[in-house]
C-alpha cells in the first residue's frame, strides 16, 4: 500500500503531520500540546505547593469556554458539525481530537482553534470542573490494578516522570482558579505543539488553514523538567521507543505477557490458576521505559504468584521458540493494518511517532521492521541486557517475599 504522509513546521515551532487515505470518507485531527502532567511540577515548584492533576483540570476547564463559545456552545456546535471528539492528558502533552466527514474539518479545526487559543477559564464553571476530575479520581483512587501500577510507575521513573498525570484528589481540592491561569499562560502555546490529520485531506489547503489558524500565535519561553533522583526500578528498564533495540524489546514482552498466547497468560492464569488477570507490556516516554509487568490475584495466592511471575521473567532470555515469534509478528501486522482503517487511530499515532522519532514511519517501513525481527536477534539482545534490578510493589495487608536480587 502506497502512503502519503507529509510534513511542514510553522514558523512558531508548531509541527504538522498529514496522511491521505484513499477509500475514505473522513478525516481525524488530533493537537497535541506539549502541557502534561510533567508540567504540573514546574507549577508546584513555583508556588510551593503540590500541584498534580493541575494539567487535567486545566484541560477540562478549557473545554468550558472559549473565545465567544460557553461550555453548552462548544458542545453544540462540534455536535453540529458531526465531530466526534476527545479530550485527555498524558504526563507529555495536553490533547484534543476530532473525527469527522471531510467537509466539516474547517468548522471543527476553527473551534479547537478557540479552545486551544482563547480558552476563557470562566470562575463560574471552576468547581464543576473540579468535581469532574474528582469523581474521575475516586472512580480510580479505589481500583487496586490502578493503585499498584501507580506505585510501580512512581517507583520506577524518576521524579516527577512516575506521578499521576489524572491528579491527586488531595492536591485538586486546593487549586484555585488562579492556578489554571497560571498553568494555561505557561503551557498552552505553539512550541512543541503537533497536529496531525489523517483521512481525506486536501495537504496544501489544511497547511493554509493551520497558518490561518495559528501562525500568528506566538510561543514564550519554558523551564525544563528536572528530573528528581532515579528511585530502584520496578520492573525493568528496557530502551525507549526512539531505540532501534526497542523494537526486540516489544517483542520479547508480547512472548512474555501480551494476551491469551503469552506465557504469564498461560502459566500463571491457565495452568496453574493463581490470577484473573496478568499481563505484561511496555511503557514509554521519549528518554526512559520500561517493562511492566501484573498480576491480579487473591491475598492467599498472591505470594506464589509473585514467584511465578519472576521465574517466567527469570527464563525468558534463551527460550523464545519461533512459534511464538510468529505469533507476535502476526498480531503487530494486524495491529497496524488495521489502525490504517481508522482515520482517528493514524492521527493519534503519527503523532506519537513524530514526538518520540521527530518523523513518521510507513506502513510499509513498520511492516518491513517486524519482518526483520528474528529470534537470534532478540536472543542475542537478551543476553546482553537481561531482565534486571526488579522491584515488586503489592498492594495488601501482609507484606510479599522476594528474593535478595528484586528490590520491594
Amino acid at each position: 500500500m502506497k502512503q502519503t504522509l507529509q510534513t511542514a513546521t510553522l514558523d512558531n515551532g508548531i509541527t504538522l503531520l498529514g496522511e491521505f487515505l484513499p477509500g475514505v470518507e473522513s478525516v481525524s485531527v488530533s493537537f497535541h500540546v506539549p502541557a502534561g502532567g510533567i508540567c504540573d511540577s514546574l507549577i508546584s515548584s513555583s508556588i510551593g505547593r503540590p500541584c498534580c492533576g493541575l494539567a487535567t483540570l486545566t484541560g477540562e476547564l478549557m473545554l468550558r469556554g472559549a473565545g465567544r463559545r460557553d461550555s453548552r456552545q462548544i458542545v453544540a456546535d462540534l455536535d453540529n458539525a458531526g465531530v466526534q471528539w476527545s479530550q485527555s492528558v498524558s504526563m507529555s502533552h495536553g490533547s484534543i481530537a476530532g473525527a469527522m466527514v471531510a467537509r466539516q474539518l474547517p468548522e471543527a479545526a476553527a473551534i479547537f482553534a478557540d479552545i486551544l487559543r482563547r480558552p476563557t477559564l470562566p470562575d463560574d464553571q471552576f468547581e464543576p470542573a473540579r468535581q469532574t476530575v474528582l469523581q474521575d479520581l475516586a472512580g480510580t483512587e479505589d481500583d487496586p490494578a490502578h493503585r499498584t501500577m501507580l506505585a510501580l510507575r512512581q517507583a520506577h521513573y524518576p521524579s516527577p516522570w512516575g506521578l499521576p498525570s489524572e491528579g491527586r484528589s488531595a492536591d485538586v481540592e486546593a487549586f484555585t482558579p488562579a492556578d489554571v491561569q497560571r498553568f494555561a499562560a505557561a503551557f498552552i502555546q505553539p512550541a512543541g505543539m503537533i497536529i496531525a490529520v489523517a483521512g481525506r485531506i486536501d495537504w496544501p489547503d489544511f497547511v493554509a488553514r493551520m497558518e490561518q489558524l495559528f501562525g500568528d500565535w506566538q510561543a514564550t519561553p519554558t523551564p525544563p523538567v528536572i528530573n528528581g533522583d532515579r528511585h530502584v526500578a520496578v520492573a525493568w528498564s528496557v530502551p525507549a521507543y526512539r531505540d532501534p533495540e526497542s523494537l526486540k524489546v516489544t517483542a520479547a514482552l508480547s512472548v512474555l505477557g501480551g494476551g491469551s498466547s503469552s506465557r504469564l497468560f498461560t502459566e500463571v492464569r491457565e495452568r496453574r490458576g493463581l490470577c484473573y488477570s496478568v499481563s505484561a507490556g511496555y511503557q514509554t516516554h521519549r528518554d526512559l521505559a520500561a517493562a511492566i509487568a501484573y498480576a491480579g490475584t487473591t491475598a492467599e495466592r498472591a505470594q506464589e504468584t509473585l514467584d511465578v511471575m519472576l521465574a517466567e521473567i527469570g527464563r525468558l532470555p534463551g527460550s523464545i521458540t519461533a512459534d511464538e515469534l510468529d505469533r507476535v509478528k502476526a498480531r503487530a501486522k494486524s495491529g497496524l493494518v488495521m489502525q490504517q482503517e481508522s482515520t482517528a487511530a493514524r492521527a493519534g499515532a503519527m503523532a506519537r511517532q513524530w514526538y518520540h522519532l521527530g518523523r513518521v514511519r510507513t506502513l510499509d517501513e513498520d511492516l518491513e521492521r517486524l519482518d526483520g525481527l528474528t529470534v537470534a536477534g532478540i536472543e542475542a539482545w537478551l543476553a546482553d541486557h537481561p531482565p534486571a534490578d526488579l522491584t515488586t510493589v503489592s498492594l495488601g495487608r501482609d507484606p510479599l517475599e522476594v528474593p535478595d536480587a528484586v528490590s520491594a
